[in-house]
């Protein structure tokens, strides 16, 4: 498996945070991404930005491919719903280059809770990253879909 060189690049397109308790739940911005590549091409960057209720929010994404192999390691921070924290994921790499990372963080008197993120392996054009939160029940709610064409 390789991290591969269609994720490279300039991204523009929607940031959409799902707040599912909320009766309106959705939250969209513009949002513009980097994606560049790293030590000897052994670590992806993307490096993001998006606003919530006029507010200037950013994040970053450093994926590793372990030896090439299909297993990765992530991590994640982003301003609006981290702590200061970095969020460690573990996933895979699929053959077709889909990625899937799971990471988890701490809610102050319970358990931990689960998250989950999604990129498949983007088009020539369109590029598109999907987040799930994961209650400690194991339920899964939609939390971000980020939509990007190249630019």
């Amino acid at each position: 498996m390789d991290l591969s060189s269609k994720f490279i690049g300039q991204w523009e397109g929607t940031y959409r945070l799902i707040l599912s308790w909320l009766p309106d739940p959705d939250f969209i911005s513009v949002s513009n991404m980097t994606v560049k590549s790293i030590a000897d091409d052994k670590f992806l960057v993307l490096s993001y930005d998006w606003q919530h209720e006029g507010v200037s929010q950013d994040g970053l994404i450093l994926i590793g491919n372990i030896s090439k192999q299909a297993g990765i390691t992530a991590s994640w921070v982003d301003s609006w719903g981290m702590s200061g924290k970095i969020m460690n994921c573990y996933g895979t790499i699929s053959e077709q280059g889909n990625i899937a990372l799971t990471g988890s963080y701490e809610v102050p008197d319970n358990p931990d809770w689960g998250w989950r993120i999604e990129i498949p392996y983007p088009t020539d054009n369109a590029l598109q990253i999907v987040m799930y939160n994961i209650s400690p029940e194991g339920e899964e709610s939609l939390a971000g879909d980020a939509n990007y064409t190249r630019i």
